[in-house]
């Protein structure tokens, strides 16, 4: 990106990718990640800040005195959109229907890969976010496969896609 191309907003990245992604072509998956965008929408007007740095803080507090609603992505980048990923795949903000969470998983590693096939992230100056992400992805798949039974000595189902490099 030259000096006179605006930034990308996390909106841009958000809007994008559920616009596009080939991942979404079901119908039960696009269904489910209507849902999922709905979630993550309100974790990043709620949580998002903590992983913020201060002037991203700053621009967030004068961006919710014209829209509270969406203020975050508006005024971040798709680095903030990755750093704030793995808090969303916590258990305190899994969805609680399985097959919602388990497409949540996706769709989150999918929007990081998306991210950073793009060029709009870096993925070694991202490292410790990626590595970070991949890390919750697995725990969250694992507490998932636990609560519905399935047994980690098993073969392993498919893993969510992470961002590659």
């Amino acid at each position: 990106m030259d000096d006179t191309t605006p930034p990308v907003s996390a909106a841009e990245v958000i809007a994008d990718f559920f616009a596009r992604s080939s991942l979404l072509r079901h119908p039960a998956t696009r269904a489910r990640a209507r849902r999922v965008r709905a979630h993550l929408e309100t974790y990043l007007d709620t949580e998002a800040e903590r992983f913020l740095t201060r002037p991203e803080r700053a621009l967030v507090d004068a961006e919710r005195q014209l829209d509270p609603a969406g203020a975050v992505v508006r005024v971040t980048g798709p680095e903030a959109l990755v750093a704030t990923l793995p808090g969303f795949v916590d258990r305190a903000w899994l969805m609680p229907a399985e097959h919602d969470a388990r497409v949540q998983l996706l769709v989150v590693a999918e929007v990081a890969r998306w991210a950073v096939a793009r060029g709009l992230v870096d993925r070694h100056e991202m490292a410790c976010a990626v590595l970070e992400l991949e890390a919750r992805l697995d725990d969250a798949t694992a507490w998932l496969d636990g609560r519905a039974g399935i047994s980690r000595s098993a073969p392993p189902g498919p893993r969510p896609p992470v961002p590659g490099p």
